[in-house]
């Protein structure tokens, strides 16, 4: 026969079935039980006047569930050796209590998602550009010529971090952690025309600060300028940069526009727009 937890309202039942004058044998029948099952049953509550089960034995709760929602309040971005500390500094708790704590009310520790750090009016910019070209064409997209610069690492170093958040919320706002471009010990390596219809401009590595006068005499005029001058006037296309402090330099804007290379505007912040 199955064995199978019963009820609170079964074991009343039962024992209501006994008190009627049926047997252990004929109640066990019935409901699908051993008739062990039904006669330690009816002995326990002659005995205690109960059908619950007694206490289980085991290592008490060292935490209250007032003192687990005070865990959630906690720094999200701490590792559990720390909250432990940080929790309950008076209490012995171990750092698998915390995690038991997180992980009960569905927190686990993941990796933290870094994307730029955004104030509203950044997000207002980002929405006006979209609005403003939310019905460009596929000819209209072929024309930007796009451009951008990567830095990687000289010295690889780990910089992650954790989170302690429910399943699918990488993204929430309270999951992230804000970060500014670019590090240090690093080489930048420029590239345009990724995704161009047309073309793909070499890449260029600049060692060092890129400044404006460096942008104009490493980049404009080896790689961009030449590139724009083998197109007709009308036909030219339009050369995308982002923000960056160079590349929005006096110098900068005045190269371009004596050699009649037109623009797109960026907002600012906006590096996930860019499809490099």
């Amino acid at each position: 026969m199955e064995r199978r937890r019963m009820s609170e309202e079964q074991r009343w039942q039962i024992t209501g079935m006994h008190s009627t004058g049926m047997t252990c044998r004929a109640i066990g029948r019935q409901l699908g039980y051993q008739t062990s099952v039904i006669s330690r049953l009816i002995t326990k509550h002659a005995a205690t006047n109960t059908v619950k089960d007694r206490p289980r034995s085991g290592r008490p709760r060292v935490t209250t569930q007032r003192e687990d929602r005070a865990l959630v309040r906690q720094q999200r971005f701490a590792s559990s050796s720390h909250l432990k500390r940080q929790w309950l500094p008076n209490r012995q708790l171990s750092t698998k209590t915390v995690r038991n704590r997180l992980r009960a009310i569905g927190l686990r520790a993941r990796r933290v998602i870094k994307r730029p750090l955004l104030t509203d009016h950044h997000k207002r910019l980002r929405l006006a550009w979209c609005l403003a070209r939310q019905h460009w064409n596929l000819r209209n997209w072929r024309k930007i010529h796009w451009s951008d610069e990567s830095r990687f690492l000289l010295h690889v170093t780990d910089g992650r971090a954790r989170v302690w958040r429910q399943p699918n919320t990488a993204y929430a706002a309270r999951n992230i952690i804000p970060s500014v471009p670019h590090g240090g010990g690093s080489v930048m390596v420029w590239g345009g025309g990724g995704i161009s219809h047309d073309c793909k401009l070499d890449l260029v590595t600049i060692r060092g600060n890129l400044t404006g006068d460096r942008y104009i005499r490493e980049v404009l005029q080896p790689a961009v300028v030449p590139h724009f001058d083998a197109h007709p006037l009308a036909t030219r296309p339009v050369f995308m940069d982002d923000n960056a402090r160079p590349h929005r330099s006096r110098a900068v804007a005045a190269y371009l526009q004596q050699e009649a290379v037109t623009t797109l505007p960026w907002p600012a912040m906006s590096a996930d727009l860019n499809p490099l």
